[in-house]
């Protein structure tokens, strides 16, 4: 495109708020205005010369507009606005749409495209937010277990829910949108729905319009003529209409009548009684309980009864709860163990029996539960079955395994800090630590004298104390510097020999002492972290072993780099990621001049010295990305990674003078000189020995014109039709 040319397009479309990219017709990119660099995160400038591909999210959608370019006529996918996905410079991603419009040269002929491209981010976001609102509001109607209805200013209904139709049965058919309230009214009393309880209909329906009209949430509560009685609370809306929520309290008038009995009854036994006892309606209201749920509830009975007990818990507990719930409805007993964090802020492990009380007609009246705590005996339980999985499996490192153990250990003994430490002399060191906050940090270390836990080591085995202000432990000089009241620990012995200590404390003193129990749980968990310390130990053994067995099986002896075999696997994955990435790399064939009359003048040894700090000098002077091994007695190999000809070809050269100076030994007059051939990667070598071929005619072409001197391998045809090097010429 001529400079002309680009200034008129600038003129006319370099202020544009949207999007201008114009290209030729080989979809390469000639122009793109200023909003480009809003759009795509990208100089303007940088994209002349490209293509868009680069930014597609979808690479089938830039296929897909290739098609403009085969069919420019085609007026109808021309006008059509295409929506893609794509990748801005900087990674993140966004929505367009983009218009475009051919351009015919004066013969008619397809000369580029011209795309212009707004961002609809905004614009596709809102769309679904309006969707989602209309949606949510369907689905939040039929969440409500409610009856619930809503009528407009003129008192017609504006919407309601399939319940509030349920509860009035005889009326569905007036229940419309657009229907008046008081013509529903109206042809539920003709439908016999309502009890007026003696009242005629027009006062009954007078009574029910002021009370609707006043909207105030007051409760309203309405008999209905099959005996059911509604609980109704309307409010006023914004627009001025009137929302209304309908309950079926039937069963909550007939509970609270029996309630009243049952607790005269059972309030004198199951006070006495240590586990919680309720009873509960079918609907879940607690129509009893107990002193003991009370307390585990954390409410008076007042508080408590004909309320749902389970909407106290976390939904968690209330969802593990429901299908028990579920079968003794259906009169089934249940008896299961349930872990449930009751209101009080205590969690414990339940023993939960749930008896059906069954009526006259043998239907489920409700059930009694009886809640008894063995928390003592499951968290036993529960923690040795974690120990045990955590230790046995695959899916953890070692020091994985450890951090988990010291988190169920505070779990378990409900105290804030685990510590594991390694004892050396008399310092303590802090090596896993678990703590609320990370406060305890790893490598923090102690006299030892200043721990509980030297009281541990000199007992050889677990010590606890629940609280260290009533115990032998107020005289240690660790309650005077950290005043921690609860302390339980146990040494650890590696190999049978001691390493440290395992510990679990707290500042504030335990509510229950620690049991003999307790004692041999920390005991496990000291064997299992000996036990874990010594398999690191082993694998770390292990790994240093394998490190020094690869190390050997893949460096040349002489000159510590890749020899042959593990240079060439490396090229080989170098080669796979080029034809994946695109990304250039160069391999370079170096071969240090005349070696035979160094070895044959000077001798071997010498030759070896040479080898040695010429592999040196190039390794010294590589980047830790690129890669030199030994491929032949004076041959070396390089890949210059992420590098194009040229710079290869500078690198290469600064290399070739840093010889000169680097090799050259005082025991022979003889300069150290070396050639080399450049080759870069192209999508035909499929293997790194073809490109290794290249460099390798490369190279002979440079030592066969003087040596010294650095050759770039070109294919180009010769009245032979062989393929010969180029070369730039010695330095």
């Amino acid at each position: 495109m001529t400079e002309s040319i680009t200034l008129d397009l600038e003129q006319s479309f370099g202020e544009l708020e949207e999007c201008i990219l114009v290209t030729g017709p080989d979809r390469v990119i000639v122009y793109a205005n200023r909003a480009v660099e809003q759009l795509l995160r990208v100089e303007p400038a940088s994209l002349v010369g490209t293509t868009t591909r680069q930014f597609f999210a979808d690479p089938g959608q830039f296929e897909q507009i290739g098609e403009l370019y085969r069919s420019p006529d085609n007026a109808k996918a021309r006008k059509k606005p295409h929506a893609f996905e794509v990748v801005r410079s900087d990674g993140t991603t966004t929505s367009v749409e983009i218009i475009s419009a051919p351009i015919f040269n004066s013969t008619d002929t397809l000369s580029g495209y011209m795309f212009v491209a707004r961002d609809i981010s905004k614009r596709k976001s809102l769309e679904k937010k309006l969707s989602d609102i209309a949606l949510t509001l369907e689905d939040a109607l039929e969440a409500i277990s409610e009856g619930f209805a809503i009528f407009d200013s003129d008192d017609r209904l504006f919407i309601c829910n399939d319940n509030y139709r349920d509860l009035y049965a005889d009326t569905t058919q007036a229940i419309v949108p657009g229907k008046q309230f008081e013509d529903i009214l109206r042809f539920g009393l003709k439908s016999n729905q309502f009890d007026t309880g003696g009242l005629s209909d027009d006062e009954w329906i007078a009574q029910r319009l002021e009370k609707h009209r006043a909207a105030d949430g007051a409760v309203i509560e309405q008999h209905l003529a099959d005996g059911r009685w509604l609980r109704i609370s309307e409010t006023r809306t914004r627009s001025g209409g009137t929302a209304g929520i309908r309950a079926d309290i039937t069963e909550l008038k007939e509970t609270q009548a029996r309630a009243e009995s049952a607790y005269k009854n059972l309030s004198l036994i199951a006070d006495n009684v240590s586990a919680s006892i309720s009873e509960i309606d079918p609907e879940g209201r607690c129509v009893f309980i107990n002193k003991t749920g009370c307390e585990w509830f954390n409410g008076s009975s007042d508080d408590l009864i004909g309320t749902f007990l389970q909407d106290r818990l976390a939904w968690k507990d209330r969802e593990a709860l429901r299908p028990a719930f579920q079968r003794a409805r259906s009169g089934q007993k249940v008896d299961l163990e349930v872990s449930l964090r009751f209101p009080d802020g205590i969690r414990r492990d339940c023993h939960l029996d749930c008896n059906p009380r069954f009526n006259s007609r043998g239907g489920v009246d409700g059930f009694v539960v009886l809640i008894n705590d063995i928390t003592d005996r499951k968290k036993t339980e529960q923690t040795l079955a974690e120990l045990y999985a955590i230790t046995s499996t695959r899916k953890l490192g070692h020091d994985e395994k450890i951090n988990e153990i010291l988190r169920l250990g505070c779990e378990h003994f409900e105290l804030p800090f685990g510590i594991i430490s390694h004892v050396e002399g008399d310092r303590y060191t802090l090596t896993h630590a678990h703590s609320p906050a990370g406060e305890l940090v790893a490598g923090t270390t102690f006299p030892l004298g200043d721990t509980y836990c030297i009281l541990t080591i000199q007992a050889n085995g677990p010590i606890a104390t629940s609280n260290a202000a009533q115990s032998q432990f107020s005289s240690h000089p660790c309650y005077e510097l950290f005043s921690l009241e609860t302390y339980i620990g146990a040494p650890l012995f590696v190999d049978g020999v001691l390493h440290g200590t395992i510990n679990f404390t707290a500042p504030e003193s335990r509510k229950r002492d620690f049991s003999a129990a307790d004692l041999q749980i920390v005991r496990q968990f000291a064997d299992w972290i000996s036990h874990e310390i010594a398999r690191q130990r082993d694998h770390q053994a292990l790994m240093d072993a394998k490190i020094n067995l690869e190390r050997v099986a893949s460096i040349d002896d002489l000159t510590q780099v890749l020899n042959r075999r593990a240079f060439l696997e490396r090229a080989n994955t170098e080669i796979q990621r080029f034809r994946r990435s695109k990304q250039p790399f160069v391999a370079v064939m170096v071969d240090i001049d005349n070696f035979k009359l160094i070895n044959d003048r000077f001798g071997h040894a010498v030759g070896d010295e040479v080898l040695a700090r010429f592999a040196a000098s190039i390794g010294g002077a590589l980047r830790a990305v690129d890669v030199l091994g030994r491929v032949g007695g004076e041959e070396f190999c390089m890949i210059l990674h992420e590098t194009h000809e040229e710079e290869a070809l500078l690198v290469c050269e600064r290399l070739r003078k840093k010889i000169l100076t680097d090799c050259q030994l005082e025991r022979f007059g003889q300069t150290v000189t070396c050639s080399m051939g450049l080759a870069a990667a192209t999508p035909a070598d499929i293997e790194f020995s073809s490109l290794m071929q290249k460099a390798d005619t490369a190279l002979y072409e440079a030592k066969s014109s003087g040596r010294n001197k650095c050759v770039i391998y070109t294919s180009r045809p010769t009245s032979a039709g062989t393929d010969r090097p180029h070369s730039p010429g010695a330095a």
